[in-house]
């Protein structure tokens, strides 16, 4: 039977410069690598990976993995040796930088001075804080709360109380966690703390256009080129890869991507949940068409067929920063695949979203107004209909998050569609680093092919139009393996039901008109 206390804050780290507080409160910590990292100490889950490049008096720190589709480099030592020598903070520096895929944290240490960030989307969680002038830095911010004896900020507790608070998933507005005093790092920013914490913006940093018809064609290609290498260095970096499948627009453009090493992985998806059967079968008929094996993990959702079923729930929650329950079947998804699952990293079509404009298809339209208003990304985030007080709360929340981390200010200097923005930085990098951080990664290690900004800028710069209507990634597929589109086979969500759809761009459109 799986030992689970070894999955404690499983791929997890803490960069700190109060260790004594943290192993007298962690004792685990003691079981953790670790290593004195200038005036920081840095504790790494023993399943985690990290690397350190020192250049004069700066140390370059980077910690899960880190792959450059654009020059094919795979080594993260070359990488941070490759940043080094760029001046810091130059155009060049954030350009290469940009170029990076991976799941992962990264952190710049130079005297006084420590500026930190996440991979593109936050897909590995990074947190923050400044407690009695000491500052730390974890994937997990419930770790930071157990060193300090933190407790939940009230707001976030009358938020948990809403009644459809966990309709769209368990994560918080703007760069909150549950605590006051931790904050999450937000994707496109750097938090710099040298007595005090600051947020710096350094994406978007051009005036965004889109490409014409005369070179969306052109664009298609060299999307489609770094997708390729992305999956040909992770068919070389890992001994073992597999790409989780379904029926869906994401995972079949990352199939197809995969051309000229499809055979370097295997495949496969799970049934926990009768939705995800229609999934699971048009995957695997995807596969067997062009000669690939194909896995279905069957999984009993019944908690009784699982003796350590309590102690795996209790482990997400802690690692959601109880900010909910774990869903029955997706406790029992980790304990099956944890037994079950051999390869050793799973290929992720997540953060690929970003670049479909889901939130005009969701609520029906074909232009937003250019100036944010915090109210609609209230309205995107929660159902509030009968919860008003929570609503103007969140309003606030909203407000601060744009205007500290400067993404009010970013629009309107460089016209990019700040839907996206709300996708990229608020629903994956709140939702999706807590998930893949804190639940997914209890299997295995994950990397994400689409989590890369160069190639997303790449891909939100192709016509609005193509991209609602999912053109683009229509078009990648054809280009790259078009024996995938000839069959003929996709799978919608079975959250997307017209009824659903019809209530939240009611609700929407109301909750964007009330003044309160």
């Amino acid at each position: 039977m799986t030992d689970w206390s070894k999955s404690l804050y499983t791929f997890g780290y803490l960069l700190t410069d109060d260790p004594g507080q943290a192993t007298e409160r962690l004792a685990f910590l003691n079981e953790w690598k670790s290593k004195f990292v200038n005036g920081y100490t840095l504790f790494v889950h023993n399943e985690q990976k990290f690397y350190i490049c020192e250049k004069s008096d700066r140390t370059f720190l980077l910690v899960g993995h880190a792959y450059n589709p654009f020059s094919m480099e795979r080594d993260e030592n070359d990488i941070l040796k490759h940043l080094s020598d760029f001046a810091y903070g130059s155009e060049r520096y954030r350009d290469y930088f940009d170029q990076l895929t991976g799941v992962f944290f990264f952190a710049v240490i130079d005297k006084d001075t420590i500026s930190a960030t996440c991979d593109c989307a936050g897909m590995l969680g990074a947190n923050y804080a400044v407690i009695n002038g000491n500052k730390c830095f974890s994937a997990y911010s419930q770790m930071i709360a157990e060193i300090y004896g933190l407790t939940e900020d009230p707001y976030i507790t009358k938020l948990k109380r809403s009644k459809l608070f966990h309709w769209y998933g368990w994560y918080l507005p703007g760069d909150l966690t549950p605590y006051q005093e931790v904050k999450r790092i937000v994707p496109n920013t750097e938090t710099v703390i040298r007595k005090k914490a600051s947020v710096n913006r350094f994406y978007p940093r051009k005036k965004y256009s889109e490409v014409g018809d005369e070179s969306y064609e052109e664009q298609v290609k060299n999307i489609c080129t770094i997708m390729n290498n992305n999956l040909r260095i992770a068919a070389e970096k890992w001994k073992s890869p597999a790409i989780s499948l379904t029926g869906g627009t994401d995972s079949k453009t990352t199939l197809a991507c995969a051309k000229g090493v499809q055979e370097r992985f295997s495949y496969f998806s799970y049934v926990s949940l009768p939705r995800e059967e229609n999934d699971a079968l048009a995957a695997k008929q995807i596969c067997e068409a062009l000669g690939l094996e194909h896995r279905i993990f069957t999984v009993d959702p019944d908690p009784s067929a699982y003796e350590e079923y309590e102690e795996v729930s209790a482990l997400i929650n802690r690692h959601y920063s109880y900010l909910g329950k774990a869903n029955a079947n997706d406790v029992c998804k980790r304990i099956v695949l944890k037994e079950q699952f051999d390869y050793d990293v799973e290929v992720k079509s997540w953060v690929s979203e970003v670049a479909r404009a889901s939130r005009y298809r969701r609520y029906g339209k074909k232009k937003f107004p250019d100036k944010i208003r915090p109210r609609m990304l209230t309205s995107m985030y929660k159902l509030f209909a009968f919860d008003r007080g929570n609503a103007l709360r969140t309003d606030k929340k909203f407000n601060e998050y744009l205007e500290k981390t400067g993404l009010r200010q970013a629009i309107d200097d460089f016209g990019y569609p700040w839907t996206e923005f709300f996708v990229w930085e608020i629903v994956f990098g709140g939702w999706g680093g807590l998930a893949l951080t804190g639940e997914h990664m209890l299997t295995n290690e994950i990397t994400v092919p689409y989590n890369n900004r160069a190639l997303l800028e790449m891909m939100l710069r192709t016509p609005l139009e193509k991209r609602m209507h999912d053109d683009l990634h229509k078009d990648m597929i054809r280009l790259m393996d078009d024996r995938i589109e000839k069959l003929g086979i996709h799978v919608v969500n079975g959250n997307e039901t017209k009824q659903r759809e019809m209530l939240e761009r009611i609700y929407y459109n109301i909750n964007n008109l009330l003044p309160w």
